[in-house]
């Protein structure tokens, strides 16, 4: 029972579950299913008798939303500052009970099912933007699951599901463009060579996705943009830059820098860095999304937190070199994406991630 009732529980957050269902069914239902999601959470860990809040998740959730909360913006709604302020405390305190029994070949399966849902929506479900999400609608949302299990597969055991998930992460998060989840891709590969020097044949493969999304370019209706980038990957053609260029993040980014040196003690205000915020739209990035809501105290809670993050990565980098590969895919994330407090499937992750690290030091303890 404990375990049908985690993976349903698992299933709502990291497959994104509420908000497809806002997306194709509309407000009462994902409603409905949003709640239904925060309630397993808490079922579980009661049913379970095991609650392990997180310390840290309980530190961003004070430090953000208790100060940006104090002054928030007149035109945002009270009513959705307390939903999310309860949907992530809900996280930080009884979500440590399913993840600390969730196994990493559990978790690569469920990353495996959502990335699926990115090739399913391109091949069945092809549209004119020619970018895909799967489950997560947001391309660059779904780019980000995809390098987070791509990262686990380097710890699997079985060649068979290593090469599978391999293969299918990297098709889904070409398919994704997202140039974050191409950046990080390289990365990771690159690190993987110093596991084993062997591991290069994993570009081939790569250069075997993208020869199949050439091959079936139109039948995909890719985008035209970032589809000839790619392709100039294989085929060796320079690269229009000015197209490289556009919609740049730095450009965004520095559109709000002035909004944070106002007030960078305490922040603007929760809610002045979100969609009809300062520039009616968000900075696309989670550090300048903090420091600029909620001021330099929650900003340096969060930085602490990614140094625990990156410290014990290389610490632990021979033993579980997923690791490294997880922080780095997170890390850069988050530089292109200001939605981390209502990204569940991210918090999910993270958390997990951070309680694997926990459980790598117990086990040091245990047998030293």
């Amino acid at each position: 029972m404990n375990k049908a009732l985690k993976y349903i529980a698992l299933g709502f957050s990291i497959l994104n579950f509420p908000t497809i269902s806002l997306y194709l069914f509309g407000g009462s239902l994902g409603s409905l299913f949003s709640a239904l999601s925060f309630l397993l959470i808490i079922i579980y860990a009661v049913f379970s008798k095991s609650i392990y809040p997180s310390i840290w998740y309980l530190l961003i959730w004070a430090s953000y939303y208790i100060i940006s909360g104090f002054q928030l913006d007149s035109y945002y709604d009270p009513n959705e500052f307390i939903a999310r302020t309860f949907k992530f405390l809900i996280i930080a305190v009884f979500a440590g009970a399913i993840l600390k029994h969730t196994s990493l070949k559990e978790m690569y399966w469920i990353l495996l099912i959502g990335a699926s849902t990115v090739i399913i929506n391109a091949v069945f479900f092809p549209d004119n933007y020619g970018r895909y999400g799967g489950v997560y609608i947001d391309p660059n949302a779904a780019g980000f699951v995809c390098i987070a299990g791509y990262a686990l597969t380097y710890e699997l055991n079985k060649s068979k599901d290593k090469i599978l998930g391999q293969f299918v992460f990297s098709l889904a998060g070409f398919l994704t463009f997202s140039r974050t989840f191409i950046l990080i891709w390289l990365l990771v590969n690159l690190i993987s060579l110093k596991i084993n020097l062997k591991n290069a044949r994993i570009f081939v493969l790569g250069a075997v996705v993208i020869i199949i999304m050439i091959t079936f370019s139109e039948a995909l209706q890719l985008n035209a943009v970032r589809f000839k980038q790619l392709e100039s990957i294989v085929t060796n053609e320079k690269v229009n830059t000015g197209e490289l260029n556009e919609d740049s993040r730095t450009e965004t980014w520095a559109m709000f820098y002035d909004y944070i040196m106002d007030k960078p003690f305490i922040g603007n205000g929760h809610g002045s860095f979100q969609a009809n915020g300062v520039h009616r739209i968000g900075p696309h990035n989670t550090y300048l999304f903090i420091i600029g809501e909620a001021g330099i105290i929650a900003f340096s809670i969060y930085l602490a937190f990614q140094f625990v993050l990156l410290k014990k990565s290389i610490q632990y980098f021979n033993k579980h070199p997923s690791f490294i590969m997880l922080f780095i895919a997170q890390g850069l994330f988050l530089l292109t994406n200001h939605n981390y407090f209502t990204s569940y499937y991210l918090l999910f992750v993270v958390l997990w991630f951070y309680q694997n690290i926990k459980k790598a030091e117990n086990e040091d303890r245990l047998y030293n």
